[in-house]
C-alpha cells in the first residue's frame, strides 16, 4: 500500500537561491518528489512520459527539478487516482491547469493597468477554449480574490476591482445565448449587490441551451414574487454571499409562489429542507437545467 499524500504545505520547503519559497523555482529532485508523494520514481516517468505532466525546467546535466506548482500538480494526481479517477483522465484534467494559471496572471496584471481591452480579450478566449464553468472556477474567482487582496492592504484600489468585474461581466455576456423560452429566473437576494456569480451562471447556463432571465442585484421582495407570478418559471435561483444578506423570509415568499427554489452562496448557511442549495457553479447548472427540461408545471399561485 502506497504512503498517504498529505498537503504538501505540511512540509519544510526546500528553499530557492535567494531563501525564499518560490512557487515556480525547480528545487526539488526526483526522488524527494517521489517520497513526498509516496510513488517510485519509475511512476514519475511513467506520468512524465505517457501523460506529459512533466516539470518545467531540468537542472545541469539533466537531471529533473520540480518546483512547488510541479509538486502539487503531481499530488493531485495522485489523490484523483488514489479516489478511482483513471490516470489518463486525471492528467487530461490536471494539463490544463498551468495553463489557466497563466491566463489568470495575465488577466490580474492587465487589471491592474487598468486595460480592460486585454481583459475581455483574454476572458473571451477563455471562455471560448474552456468554457464557463473552468473559466469561472479557474481565471475569474482568483483573479477577483487576487485583485481584493491587494485591494485590503491598499483600499484606493478600488479602480482595478471595478476594472476586472467590468471585463468579466463584458467577457461573459458575450456567451451565445439561447433562442428558447425562459424557465429559470436568477437573481440576487434584498440587499444583496454582488451579483457576478450570477451573470456567470446565467453564462454557464446558455452555454448549456438553457435560458434564464437574470434581474440582477438586490431585487425587493416584493418584486421577486411579482415576477414569479407573471413568468411562472420552473425554478427561481437566489443569490447571497453573506449571512447578513441571505434574506430568508423573500426566498420563503418565491417559494410559496411555486417554483423549485434554489438558493445559491455562502450567505444561506443551513436552507430549509425543502431548498436546493448547490455547493460549486457546475452543480447549480445540473439543478436549473434538469428544471428547465422538465414538463411539469409549476404549483398553482396560491390566491387569498
Amino acid at each position: 500500500m502506497r504512503a498517504s499524500c498529505p498537503m504538501i504545505d505540511e512540509y519544510d520547503e526546500p528553499l530557492s537561491h535567494d531563501g525564499r519559497v518560490d512557487a515556480w523555482v525547480p528545487v526539488w529532485t526526483a526522488g524527494q518528489v517521489a517520497a513526498r508523494l509516496g510513488v517510485t520514481e519509475s511512476t514519475l516517468r511513467s506520468w512524465h512520459r505517457r501523460y506529459g505532466l512533466e516539470p518545467r525546467a531540468k537542472g545541469s546535466g539533466a537531471h529533473r527539478r520540480y518546483s512547488h506548482d510541479d509538486v502539487t500538480l503531481l499530488g493531485r494526481l495522485r489523490e484523483l487516482v488514489d479516489g478511482g479517477m483513471r490516470p489518463s483522465v486525471a492528467a487530461g484534467l490536471l494539463n490544463e491547469m498551468p495553463v489557466l494559471r497563466e491566463v489568470q496572471q495575465s488577466v490580474v496584471e492587465a487589471a491592474k493597468r487598468l486595460d480592460t481591452s486585454t481583459c475581455v480579450e483574454v476572458l473571451t478566449r477563455t471562455l471560448h477554449r474552456w468554457g464557463v464553468v473552468r473559466t469561472w472556477d479557474r481565471v475569474c474567482r482568483p483573479s477577483l480574490t487576487s485583485i481584493e487582496r491587494a485591494q485590503a492592504t491598499d483600499p484606493d484600489r478600488v479602480d482595478e476591482e471595478h476594472a476586472l468585474s467590468w471585463s468579466v461581466t463584458t467577457a461573459l455576456h458575450r456567451v451565445r445565448q439561447p433562442w428558447a423560452q425562459a424557465r429559470v429566473l436568477l437573481a440576487c437576494a434584498p440587499g444583496e449587490h454582488h451579483s457576478l456569480p450570477v451573470e456567470a451562471l446565467a453564462a454557464a447556463l446558455a452555454e448549456s441551451d438553457v435560458p434564464a432571465r437574470v434581474l440582477g442585484a438586490a431585487m425587493p421582495q416584493a418584486a421577486l414574487v411579482r415576477a414569479v407570478t407573471s413568468t411562472r418559471p420552473q425554478a427561481v435561483l437566489l443569490w447571497s454571499h453573506r449571512p447578513d444578506l441571505a434574506h430568508h423570509r423573500a426566498a420563503e415568499a418565491v417559494a410559496a409562489a411555486g417554483p423549485r427554489l434554489v438558493v445559491a452562496g455562502p450567505g444561506w448557511g443551513v436552507p430549509h429542507p425543502g431548498w436546493v442549495h448547490p455547493g460549486s457553479l457546475s452543480s447549480a447548472v445540473m439543478v436549473l437545467g434538469e428544471a428547465h427540461r422538465t414538463t411539469d408545471s409549476p404549483r398553482p399561485v396560491p390566491r387569498g
